[in-house]
């Protein structure tokens, strides 16, 4: 089972990624779910407004690291580049999903988990909630288009230092810096996401979809970075020649 699910209520959609422990990393099955879902979502004329959230107390710590069916060790080279870049293809998916998207975050928004948040138009974070890009003090490149949308909405002095230093974004920086948009009370950003998409849904539903597509058409072109895909597999296959020389 992907872990994914999705409930309407009226013109709104819930998505809710859960694996039910390991501290809702983004494994293979969660990822594909998560790619299935946006698709999905992205065809239904229902639904005017998605939210997106995880575990009620934490979003996503980042990637499985120990998943073998997400980083295939022993397989070949495309095969291996082929399934680790199931993440850019699961953000690319909610990054076009035509309706607006609300992220509801709660605990621990990290790596992977926090570029998926950034794929939506808008977040909400509980006051506890915090923002974390390691990757690079990992050795890695932030892949999965992350580093367009980091660097947009922050600037690029800003974003080299969050990926430079591995800061620990809190809730109200995070708000100041506009990496989200609302902060409320521990527990409460689900039901504030769906309270703000109800209001959001009250507008034509294709006025939504054609205001959204016009201000991405102006930025889609930074989301490109394709090589961003292949830097992330390169790195991580350094790291583990390193290992193991």
């Amino acid at each position: 089972m992907s872990g994914v699910t999705t409930v309407s209520e009226g013109a709104v959609a819930t998505l809710r990624f859960d694996r039910g422990g390991k501290a809702n990393a983004l494994n293979a099955e969660l990822i594909a779910g998560l790619e299935a879902g946006a698709l999905a979502l992205a065809q239904r004329a229902d639904i005017s407004v998605v939210v997106l959230t995880g575990a009620p107390s934490i979003f996503a710590a980042g990637v499985d690291l120990k998943d073998e069916a997400l980083w295939k060790p022993g397989a070949g080279d495309v095969e291996r580049a082929q399934a680790m870049n199931a993440g850019g293809r699961m953000t690319d998916a909610w990054r076009r999903v035509p309706q607006p998207v609300i992220a509801a975050l709660e605990g621990p928004v990290i790596g992977g988990g926090a570029i998926l948040a950034l794929t939506a138009d808008f977040r909400v974070m509980g006051s506890s909630s915090y923002l974390r890009f390691p990757e690079v003090r990992l050795g890695m490149t932030l892949g999965w288009g992350g580093l367009p949308l980091l660097a947009e909405r922050v600037g690029s002095s800003r974003a080299k230092r969050i990926l430079f230093c591995d800061e620990k974004i809190g809730a109200d920086e995070a708000l100041s810096l506009g990496l989200c948009d609302r902060v409320v009370a521990d527990g409460a950003a689900e039901a504030e996401a769906r309270r703000w998409a109800a209001e959001v849904a009250q507008a034509p539903s294709l006025a939504l979809r054609m205001t959204k597509g016009a201000i991405d058409a102006e930025v889609r072109r930074n989301w490109a970075a394709a090589s961003e895909n292949d830097q992330f597999y390169l790195a991580r296959r350094v790291l583990e020649d390193a290992s193991h020389s």
